[in-house]
């Protein structure tokens, strides 16, 4: 078979294999994992797998047309569509999907907040729940298969899920539909009942270190620490070893000596910072990026993709007292510079009360996804962390 640019899981894509081979891929399928998990990767080599040529028809040194074409997103029987912008033209669909394809990993910062829309009836546009039904409803050209994926479909917009209820219910004849969701929560009862769902878990540590080191060109050890600290997220992994993410997660670091010493002027200036698009005073930023800064939507996209991914590893920071409290003298620190603090905050520290430390950042991302002002959440945040995360104070 074709090597192809597709990170899957390899066990869930075998089991999506014996699906097709029983003849059980009439209903739609659901993708259900944590972040990072591999879903939209697995979708994407499943659609190529069902139209590639086979055996004797394709290998790695001469791979089948449907498969160039499906590892180029330009499949006419494959079709990707995931949160947009409602704007988007066909040049800007064309330079996501080459960033995607530069970079398995690659999300861009609108994504964190867009949603799946419905499309004008008319004229709905790319990456839209009405032009994929339009693609549906033409049967195949080049493959066996019409393949739709559609990503992060818990972002399905209310119009656009309505709208896709026909067509989950009753798919063309030799149609996938698969959905990929980080969680069922929010998305329509009648959605899920029409769909089989198929879970994923976080990536094994050793199996991700091994993508990260082949697709990046990274140290071994570099991809080790990375996969491990991210817990199986793949995107997190990755960002991990990209400098701006160096540069938050030192700063992350900071912000958890801060809070674990009462310095409330350090996170008010750090809440200001965030607002502001700015990197801390007390970090060395990391070379600007194409597009940084920029204003409008694409500054405010970037500002809460930063404020997320600063809540994310200061979570792991938190994360990593949690296990030193419950692991005792076996623990190994994540961020060995950090560990001091680590373990005066575990000790200080009830188990339940950084359980709750850590829910009240998960609730600050998701305030921030939901477009809240950042440094309102964020001062909010750090003041609740602060009135009770001094190691020695009471909760």
């Amino acid at each position: 078979m074709a090597a192809s640019s597709f990170i899957a899981r390899t066990a869930i894509l075998d089991r999506l294999l014996r699906l097709r081979d029983r003849d059980r891929l009439a209903q739609p399928l659901l993708l259900v994992g944590p972040e990072g998990s591999g879903k939209e990767g697995t979708a994407l080599e499943f659609a190529r797998l069902l139209n590639c040529a086979g055996p004797g028809a394709c290998s790695d040194d001469q791979p089948c047309e449907s498969c160039v074409k499906t590892a180029s997103f330009q499949h006419p029987d494959i079709r990707w569509i995931g949160p947009a912008p409602a704007a988007i033209d066909e040049a800007d669909v064309r330079a996501l999907l080459d960033r995607k394809l530069a970079d398995p990993f690659a999300r861009s910062a609108e994504s964190a907040t867009a949603q799946v829309n419905i499309g004008d009836p008319e004229h709905p546009g790319p990456l839209t729940v009405r032009s994929l039904i339009r693609f549906l409803r033409v049967r195949a050209f080049q493959g066996p298969w019409k393949v739709a994926v559609v990503a992060d479909a818990q972002r399905m917009n209310t119009a656009a899920a309505n709208a896709f209820l026909k067509t989950l219910e009753e798919p063309p004849a030799d149609t996938v539909i698969m959905l990929t969701t980080t969680g069922t929560e929010g998305m329509l009862p009648t959605i899920l009942s029409r769909c089989q769902k198929v879970r994923f878990e976080p990536w094994p540590a050793d199996e991700l270190a091994g993508h990260l080191a082949r697709l990046g060109g990274v140290d071994p050890g570099q991809a080790g620490w990375a996969a491990r600290l991210a817990q199986g997220n793949a995107r997190l992994a990755h960002d991990l070893l990209q400098p701006e993410s160096r540069a938050l997660a030192e700063w992350a670091g900071l912000m958890f000596t801060w809070i674990a010493e009462g310095r409330r002027g350090q996170a008010a200036i750090a809440a200001d910072e965030l607002h502001r698009g700015a990197y801390s005073h007390a970090v060395e930023a990391p070379p600007a990026r194409r597009g940084a800064g920029a204003a409008g939507e694409q500054g405010a996209a970037d500002r809460r993709a930063r404020a997320i991914r600063l809540c994310e590893l200061l979570n792991l920071h938190y994360s990593d007292a949690l296990v030193c409290r419950e692991a005792g003298g076996t623990w190994q620190p994540r961020f060995p510079q950090a560990a001091g603090v680590v373990r005066q905050v575990a000790a200080a520290r009830p188990t339940g009360d950084l359980l709750a430390d850590m829910a009240r950042i998960d609730a600050a991302c998701g305030e921030i996804d939901r477009n809240l002002n950042i440094g309102l959440v964020m001062a909010v945040l750090f003041e609740g962390l602060l009135a009770h995360g001094r190691p020695g104070t009471a909760s």
